[in-house]
């Protein structure tokens, strides 16, 4: 029997970087909780803009944030890694020598930029980012970084994987989280091991644990499931580490599968 659901966000319930999310998740949070059913989001994405997403039903979640550097509940830090600092200013001269690309690191609580751009604007008003500009990083960032994120328009991985990840590979865990998107978080800091931390926190097996997902920084959490879903739309690499192909974004295919599953219980229980 499913007793956790994990779901990515950006690519999977909602079209990337917008806060169009298909409000019928909502009742289906609920109903899942009223079966026993914890739900949990897992993403890029900062606390806060999740918070923003899920509004009508945030208190009733779980979340893994900043692609799985922190897991918490509603009010409760469960674990938090940290990138060390003499290594995160390293990592951050070296991003600073890519093309056309653009940083933003992510606190706790707060994003950072050095300068007001595309990047920036995006954050604020689409994600719905808590994101300030600081100018030098170096010079005036005090906050602890859990993440630290590579923009480019289009073209981020490849950029990144020319030489960027092959030096900081060993260290750190880069993955895609879009085509704009490369993320870097510490080596034992991703959404399959926050999971696994929940999974143990709540007493959940692998085999009651459900996930969706449609990227490269999913794959870890759909290993961490016995039933994993790369959603219609995914990447080809995560269809061929899910167990089940679900239908695309644009039909809604998470909340279709979760209906089914919510029908399946609603029929066991009569």
């Amino acid at each position: 029997m499913i007793r956790l659901i994990a779901s990515d966000i950006d690519g999977t319930l909602v079209p990337d970087g917008t806060d169009q999310i298909d409000t019928k998740i909502y009742d289906v949070i609920r109903r899942l909780k009223e079966h026993g059913i914890a739900f949990a989001g897992a993403s890029g994405r900062q606390f806060l803009s999740m918070k923003k997403l899920f509004d009508p039903v945030w208190k009733d979640m779980y979340y893994i944030t900043d692609n799985g550097s922190i897991l918490r509940d509603a009010t409760t830090i469960i674990r938090k890694h940290v990138i060390p600092r003499r290594l995160l200013f390293e990592l951050i001269r070296d991003a600073k020598r890519l093309p056309n690309c653009d940083i933003m690191l992510c606190g706790q609580d707060w994003a950072y930029c050095e300068e007001y751009s595309e990047m920036f604007f995006w954050m604020r008003d689409s994600y719905k980012y808590n994101i300030q500009v600081l100018g030098d990083f170096e010079m005036h960032l005090t906050d602890d970084i859990v993440k630290m994120s590579i923009y480019q328009k289009d073209t981020a991985e490849a950029t990144v994987n020319e030489w960027f990840t092959p030096k900081w590979q060993s260290q750190f865990k880069i993955a895609s989280a879009g085509t704009m998107w490369m993320d870097i978080v510490e080596p034992d800091a991703d959404k399959g091991s926050s999971l696994r931390d929940l999974q143990e926190r709540l007493g959940i097996s692998r085999e009651e644990t459900m996930v969706f997902g449609d990227n490269l920084n999913d794959i870890g959490m759909l290993e961490a499931a016995e039933e994993s879903y790369a959603i219609g739309s995914a990447r080809d690499e995560v269809k061929q580490a899910a167990k089940h192909v679900a239908p695309p974004l644009k039909e809604n295919g998470e909340t279709a599968v979760l209906k089914e599953l919510l029908r399946q219980l609603d029929d066991a229980a009569r």
